[in-house]
């Protein structure tokens, strides 16, 4: 069984790579003439094109890697069936379900290939793309924190929220506080109004402010001060989140990312729901698996490869379709983020689940 297994391998894992080039290469050539103004204008050096369209390659094949999958296992798959090398398998006591759990597992692995990528390489190259597009082809500095913000709001902890008017992070200074702290049912119990703050000795410094309390009358005392310590501690640069593609995230990179987003008052749904997606793409390839075999067995030795092809674009596009409507829902909290992550992947397993006991074995 071993030389079978190794034979087959080889007939399905040879079209994966060339598909997953291809399509890489569809979408470089795709993003270059896309981008055709931008590099004329700046009159951008040829080998610095080939430099970011390369970086991000990986990136590009990695994204639509479940369709070159599909595709693969429908060509090798539906070939092997159309040469009758299944039938002569079946007729030499190999039981079918062998070669299917063969294909599970390459599904598995494949998986964990796509994980890590998105783990260990992708994050490097975007960010290593990004850096050539700001630096060598924008002629920008790259990674640089704008260091004057307006109009920032903070979540703070116990029902509390702060606006700063005005950050300055490089000089450690802001103006225009206003800290809005309610009790559970959401009343307002205390209102901190602050002249500017100082970042000084892990924490801030309020300068000329008034502090006004409220009870549950409506009634309300207020007191003024030149200096206070505020037991806020979080650095001015943490204040402040800049927008990062998904991709060039790692988990860890990812979770903090979240992590900050939330201190501000933003709405993380979106970035949770991404977050734990990372997790399901492992298992989308297995799913991948379990939709295309049955139909590469059944229809792949009669009607070819374009039948295969079509029928590998039009899943696409639903599983994609399914995807968004899961990523509304997780956003709009009709389903919980991890929910909107995994339900395309219960969904279509389902749908595998019942296409695979239809194999004649």
């Amino acid at each position: 069984m071993t030389k079978i297994y190794t034979y087959i391998s080889k007939q399905f894992l040879k079209p994966l790579v060339f598909i997953s080039f291809a399509f890489g290469f569809v979408v470089m050539i795709s993003e270059f003439f896309r981008e055709m103004s931008m590099y004329m204008e700046l009159k951008t050096p040829f080998f610095t094109i080939v430099e970011y369209l390369l970086l991000n390659l990986p990136w590009w094949m990695i994204d639509v890697f479940a369709v070159s999958v599909l595709l693969a296992l429908l060509f090798s798959l539906g070939e092997l069936a159309k040469r009758n090398e299944i039938t002569a398998l079946k007729a030499s006591g190999v039981n079918l379900w062998r070669i299917i759990c063969l294909f599970m597992f390459l599904g598995f692995c494949i998986g964990i290939f796509d994980f890590s990528m998105r783990e260990f390489v992708i994050p490097k190259t975007v960010i290593q793309a990004e850096y050539v597009k700001k630096v060598k082809i924008r002629k920008k500095t790259f990674g640089e924190i704008e260091n004057e913000h307006k109009n920032i709001i903070v979540t703070l902890p116990n029902n509390s929220r702060m606006s700063i008017g005005y950050l300055n992070i490089k000089e450690n200074y802001m103006k225009d506080i206003i800290i809005d702290k309610y009790n559970d049912k959401y009343y307002l119990t205390e209102n901190l109004v602050v002249g500017e703050g100082v970042y000084t000795n892990g924490g801030w410094l309020l300068r000329h402010g008034v502090i006004r309390t409220f009870d549950d009358k409506n009634n309300w005392n207020e007191q003024y001060f030149e200096s206070k310590v505020f037991g806020f501690t979080v650095k001015p640069q943490d204040l402040i989140v800049k927008d990062t593609r998904y991709e060039q995230m790692n988990l860890k990179d990812f979770k903090e990312y979240i992590r900050k987003k939330q201190m501000l008052g933003q709405n993380t749904l979106k970035e949770q729901i991404k977050y734990h997606s990372r997790f399901a793409n492992v298992f989308a390839h297995i799913i991948v698996m379990m939709i295309g075999i049955p139909f590469a067995l059944g229809l792949g030795n009669k009607f070819g490869k374009i039948i295969s092809f079509t029928f590998a674009l039009i899943f696409s596009f639903i599983y994609w379709c399914v995807q968004a409507v899961c990523m509304s829902l997780g956003e709009n909290q009709v389903v919980s983020v991890w929910l909107a992550a995994w339900l395309p992947n219960i969904l279509f397993g389902v749908v595998g689940i019942y296409l695979m006991s239809k194999i004649k074995k």
